[in-house]
């Protein structure tokens, strides 16, 4: 039964290959191949779901517009744009979590791989600060349990729930954003076999609850009867689309929590588009003098301002912070990062 679960497998991977989107597309726009280890964990099996743009369930419900991974899968996807390493984040990974509480999803966690050539892959290092223990039969952890992997922060683009969700905003589409300089000092990039100004391969790997281990060699936690679900995803940054003239945004959170917010514009502060400032609390948008409010900002100069909290957040405090902005000339950046 294995071996012909694998031939049929090799049959749809050559099948999928002509599924493509129209050229330029930035999304995924072909299955290169995958694995679901036999349709392990069950599922939705259909790899070509993960085409196209992301069709999210909204903060309450997790889509079935996705490919399950398979427990231990792996899923290859292929792209027409090279993503690019631009200011802030560079892609967006669009998992099926939902909101199981305030600041709770329920996770399915995936490894996120990058290539140019289809063969040499650098993973996204990676980080868990949930509990040892694990999150019990249904996986809901708080949004921040994890940096580095996909499946945590619910995705809003594409649900009728929350029509109108740009897919290429970091705060409004949801999902998982990843930035490639986060890989710079990866061998493969260091190398040359990675190169960060051509990334046409994306491929997703299921993290398998309590024996896949992140960046560190700690054991990740996540739902352990099923494996990551793949929706979309989307290109942030390609060749065609950035220009020195992009909006920067940068968030630190260093390790006692005091994070700290800068947006600036090489064109100069009247450039920003400060209406489309934009901030999500674990994965959760709101008003942005929510938060800047109670902020202070120790530098505003002809560029920008930086934002910072002004105190340190008590310790174990989990945080997952988002912010984007957008230029005169409608150009995007934004930053997504964590607190473990």
């Amino acid at each position: 039964m294995l071996h012909a679960f694998r031939a049929v497998s090799a049959l749809l991977v050559a099948a999928l290959a002509a599924v493509s989107l129209p050229s330029q597309a930035p999304f995924a726009s072909r299955v290169v191949g995958f694995d679901t280890q036999g349709g392990a964990g069950g599922g939705i099996f259909a790899p070509q779901q993960a085409l196209g743009a992301p069709q999210g369930g909204g903060p309450a419900q997790g889509s079935l517009h996705v490919h399950s991974l398979g427990t231990g899968g792996w899923l290859h996807l292929g792209f027409d744009l090279a993503i690019v390493d631009g200011p802030g984040a560079d892609l967006i990974v669009s998992e099926n979590p939902f909101f199981a509480g305030v600041g709770q999803s329920f996770a399915e966690f995936g490894f996120v791989e990058v290539s140019s050539n289809g063969v040499d892959f650098a993973r996204f290092p990676s980080a868990y600060f949930g509990p040892s223990g694990g999150p019990g039969a249904f996986g809901v952890l708080t949004v921040g349990s994890a940096a580095g992997l996909a499946g945590q922060t619910p995705v809003r683009a594409g649900s009728a729930t929350t029509p109108g969700a740009d897919p290429f905003d970091v705060v409004d589409a949801g999902g998982d954003a990843f930035d490639l300089a986060d890989l710079r000092a990866h061998p493969l990039v260091q190398n040359g076999l990675v190169r960060l100004d051509g990334i046409r391969h994306v491929r997703l790997v299921d993290v398998v609850d309590g024996v896949s281990r992140d960046a560190r060699g700690v054991p990740i936690r996540d739902h352990a009867q099923g494996s990551a679900d793949i929706d979309a995803v989307t290109v942030l940054h390609h060749a065609a689309e950035l220009t020195p003239n992009h909006p920067r945004v940068e968030v630190v959170i260093p390790a006692d929590g005091n994070f700290e917010i800068r947006v600036d514009d090489p064109d100069g502060f009247a450039d920003l588009d400060l209406a489309t400032l934009r901030v999500a609390v674990y994965g959760v948008p709101i008003a942005p003098m929510d938060l800047l409010g109670a902020m202070t900002f120790p530098r505003v100069d002809a560029t920008g301002f930086t934002a910072r909290l002004g105190g340190p957040l008590p310790p174990g405090f989990l945080l997952q912070l988002a912010v984007s902005v957008r230029d005169r000339a409608g150009h995007r950046s934004g930053a997504v990062r964590q607190r473990g």
